[in-house]
């Protein structure tokens, strides 16, 4: 992986990125484990080191990005978590994929929104489900409670199930309704069902008042916020899910690779039947990776590569899964060449990006690269 190597340092010296983590498993086995460039950039002016992590009393130093590195996963989230708890429900007999999220929202909220009647539990997982993309809520609202209510309130944009739009407020408002479903917030639920399990240890929310798990972990930076004003390391960098402290449906999941890698390839043994234990039937597992229509790229969290310029690159099947998130994350599972790819990196930090401004996103051609170049050695 030489020429991987060479891109991944060419990269971080034009500061597409500051760090990055590359992790790939192969019919089973882990071939690749890549890591390199520093949790932030460092800037030297006249001679005298400038942090761009120095915050009022507190001056961060900039580390070696290791695998013991956790990077924010971004819309990562939607698949690993939200999806995957939601199916589990379905799994367990809780409810069932084409459930009316009246059935819960009825019972519980004081603020239902008669619009949603026709809102289906699969409408929320594959995006179909007539909400927003995006709104600010950050400015709106500072608490989870007034921020569910506020994504409650919202007026749709489409009728459900006509056509598919990527949208955070269908995933917000699907962790809502696991938290009320199971009776505990997300970050308790995704530790209980699924990183416990697994003993994937580095795989977890971390709370904005989680001042244990910042102390005992190691973090790479995802840029700097303007809005709080500092260096984001250990603390979500979507602005919205901050108002959620961090625990939200659509963003606020933490890992490493070798974490993330690891629930990638527990996903391709359950539906290669190698799973000792898994955590989901492969019956309800094999409904949620399901393309949601013969014309759709999406299935329930999880996106099919797409005809031209998938962020995947050219050389994956199209038997494939993936997500990719904001901050520079992404996972994909080819089921055809039993293969996992996560390659993590904090493109929020660039000197195209965050702090600095800039506009132009380089990332964005150099993520199919890098699995190109991976999938072109492998196979």
């Amino acid at each position: 992986m030489e020429k991987l190597k060479q891109v991944i340092k060419k990269s971080i010296s034009e500061k597409i990125f500051s760090g990055i983590g590359v992790e790939v498993n192969h019919k089973g086995k882990n071939v690749l484990s890549l890591y390199d460039g520093k949790t932030f950039f460092e800037e030297k002016e006249t001679g005298k080191e400038k942090r761009i992590g120095k915050d009022k009393g507190n001056e961060q130093t900039p580390s070696l990005v290791t695998p013991k590195h956790l990077f924010d996963l971004a819309s990562l989230t939607k698949p690993l978590c939200t999806s995957l708890l939601t199916s589990i429900l379905v799994d367990k007999g809780c409810m069932n994929f084409n459930t009316p999220i009246s059935e819960i929202l009825n019972e519980f909220s004081l603020s239902y929104n008669k619009e949603f009647d026709d809102i289906k539990m699969e409408d929320l997982l594959n995006h179909s489900s007539g909400l927003d993309a995006w709104i600010e809520i950050y400015g709106a609202v500072s608490n989870r409670s007034d921020a569910y209510m506020f994504v409650r309130s919202r007026p749709l944009s489409y009728v459900p199930g006509s056509k598919h739009m990527y949208s955070d407020l269908g995933y917000i408002l699907l962790g809502e309704l696991v938290e009320i479903i199971l009776d505990h917030k997300l970050d308790y639920l995704f530790d209980h069902f699924v990183a416990q399990p697994l003993e994937l240890h580095d795989l977890c929310y971390v709370p904005l008042t989680a001042t244990t798990t910042k102390k005992e972990k190691s973090f790479v930076a995802s840029g700097y916020s303007q809005i709080r004003n500092r260096l984001l390391v250990g603390e979500v960098n979507d602005e919205n899910a901050y108002v959620f402290n961090g625990i939200a449906g659509h963003a606020g999941l933490f890992g490493t690779a070798s974490n993330v890698c690891s629930l990638g390839q527990h996903i391709l043994d359950i539906i290669q039947g190698k799973a000792k234990y898994p955590v989901i039937g492969k019956n309800t597992l094999s409904k949620v990776l399901a393309r949601s229509s013969d014309n759709s790229e999406w299935a329930y969290g999880w996106h099919y590569p797409t005809e031209q310029n998938s962020t995947a690159g050219k050389n994956i099947s199209k038997n494939s899964v993936g997500m990719t998130g904001f901050t520079g994350t992404s996972i994909w599972i080819d089921f055809d060449n039993s293969l996992v790819i996560t390659i993590l990196a904090n493109r929020t930090i660039a000197s195209d990006a965050a702090k600095f401004g800039g506009t132009q996103d380089r990332f964005s051609a150099l993520r199919p690269l890098m699995h190109d170049i991976i999938i072109g050695e492998l196979i």
